[in-house]
């Protein structure tokens, strides 16, 4: 029943349907998770990325800005001159807590060329109250590590803008004091000090409209930029390091995943509708199937196992359609089979040159012959005919007189096997064999005598043959009771040993087998023909 099932049309479309659903399901996940699921992300990612590139120029900008305001400020001959000291009302004119928090400085420092305090101006971060000082003694004192570290970068040719971190991480910016035409040579350096504290933060998100935060870590340049996606929320870090030390600011901002994930949804719900519908088409494709080709495939072939009888009940052959057209081609070609199929088992039991039983077809009445032979105890006796020196005849006279020798052969062959009642069949190239049941070793060897006398009446010439100037045969005959075995093998075996035997002894005659010829040596190749 299994079997049926398997073999059944209803069946296997099923199954190739069902199987073509299975893989176009698996196309469409490894499609989703290897080239849609990562577009996706890398897009999601890039998006984060630009986001971040955002936030990081807005903070670069503010750098620039603070770095142009203070190339203004120290390109002045006015600055220049009070770093010379010929302006001693150039900090009660330019300087007050309204200027700092207008301008958003929280430290101005002015250096000597060798790095020595100047002047220091700025915002106390405990008190928020405007200081001034010429060095970082007693209420300057919390500017001490903010000028140590100016010192530092003018020592070691200062970055005209980068990040400090001290008591809280800032933006530096530093300039040489020159004239307003920048002539003459430097008198002095400028910083200022712009605190990135929650005044700072609150403005850059303004700016970007992004929630920007900011971290002081350890630096890594490997770990400079990271992204990391949590549940509906991403977050993308960038460090910049600070000047005079191992540690970084780090710029962090956090964004909403809602549209990633909402088109990660969407994608979902579109997978959902492809598989059904696709479930949906196969189901209508099986039911056409059913009802257009299957049942009709069904009843032709009930109309075909019925075809002996040429019945048809369901009216096949009346159709208009394709299993009409197949009913009719099948009923018209069935006359046309049962004649080729007579044909064909003459074909593949008769030898197409000569037209006598070939090997197939004596092989098998060999092996019933010995079956029935030593079952009823009756003698038996085979034959082994072999053309004297055929080859020579090909190779003077070609292969097509060849092909007429063997015909003219097998015709006298046949004639006196049909005289008396023995079959005669052609085994090989110029070979032939005859099975005689019940047919004694006397008269076997007078059945072979008339068989080469036969072929001697046809008087075909023969230059070359060293036996005579005729066509000749040699036979040797092997009879059941002599051979070692009762197959049909070994009986075949001793009528070959007597025609090596024949041939040995100058062909154009008959050996009959007997049990001490199975002593002598055997060539195991025949004699050339």
């Amino acid at each position: 029943m299994g079997q049926r099932l398997s073999l059944s049309l209803r069946f296997r479309f099923f199954a190739v349907l069902g199987g073509l659903l299975i893989v176009a399901m698996i196309a469409l996940a490894v499609i989703s998770k290897w080239l849609i699921f990562p577009a996706l992300q890398t897009e999601e990612r890039s998006a984060v990325q630009r986001e971040l590139e955002r936030a990081a120029r807005s903070l670069m900008l503010n750098q620039e800005s603070l770095l142009a305001q203070a190339r203004d400020w120290a390109h002045w001959d006015d600055t220049y001159r009070f770093i010379e000291g010929s302006n001693p009302d150039y900090t009660v004119v330019n300087f007050s807590q309204q200027m700092f928090e207008d301008m958003n400085y929280h430290l101005m420092a002015f250096f000597t060329l060798q790095g020595d305090v100047h002047f220091l101006a700025g915002l106390d971060p405990a008190t928020g109250r405007y200081q001034t000082c010429t060095s970082t003694a007693d209420r300057c004192a919390w500017m001490t590590p903010w000028v140590e570290t100016m010192q530092s970068a003018i020592a070691n040719q200062v970055d005209p803008i980068t990040l400090y971190i001290e008591q809280w991480p800032a933006i530096v910016a530093a300039s040489q004091i020159l004239r307003t035409d920048e002539s003459g040579p430097p008198s002095g350096w400028l910083f200022k000090v712009r605190a990135m504290d929650d005044a700072w933060l609150g403005r850059m998100a303004d700016y970007t409209g992004l929630p920007i935060s900011l971290n002081v870590t350890p630096y890594n340049a490997a770990k400079a930029i990271e992204l990391t996606f949590s549940g509906d929320q991403a977050r993308a870090s960038q460090q910049f390091p600070a000047f005079g030390t191992h540690e970084a600011v780090s710029l962090e901002i956090e964004l909403n995943r809602v549209q990633y994930l909402a088109s990660l949804t969407t994608f979902r719900y579109i997978l959902l509708w492809t598989a059904g519908l696709m479930l949906l088409v196969i189901g209508m494709v099986l039911l056409l199937l059913e009802r257009m080709v299957l049942k009709p495939l069904r009843q032709l072939t009930a109309f075909t196992q019925s075809a002996g009888q040429l019945s048809d009940g369901n009216g096949l052959t009346q159709r208009r359609d394709e299993i009409g057209i197949l009913s009719r081609a099948f009923s018209e070609q069935l006359s046309c089979q049962q004649q080729l199929n007579a044909e064909l088992l003459k074909m593949s039991t008769h030898d197409s040159l000569t037209e006598l039983p070939n090997r197939r077809l004596f092989d098998q009445r060999l092996a019933f012959a010995v079956d029935q032979a030593t079952e009823e105890d009756e003698p038996l006796a085979v034959m082994m005919l072999d053309i004297d020196h055929f080859k020579l005849y090909n190779d003077y006279y070609g292969h097509q007189k060849g092909d007429e020798c063997l015909q003219q052969v097998a015709t006298a062959l046949h004639d006196v096997a049909i005289q008396h009642d023995f079959l005669i069949a052609r085994t090989g190239g110029e070979e032939f064999s005859a099975l005689l049941p019940g047919i004694a070793p006397k008269a076997a060897k007078a059945f072979a005598k008339a068989l080469i006398a036969a072929v001697d009446r046809l008087q075909l010439s023969h230059a070359t043959s060293p036996v005579s100037a005729f066509v000749t045969i040699s036979v040797g005959i092997g009879m059941l009771k002599d051979s070692e075995t009762s197959l049909p093998s070994a009986v075949m075996g001793s009528a070959d040993q007597a025609l090596y035997l024949a041939k040995a002894s100058g062909r154009h005659c008959v050996v009959l087998f007997k049990p001490p010829l199975a002593s002598c040596p055997v060539s195991k190749q025949n004699t050339p023909s």
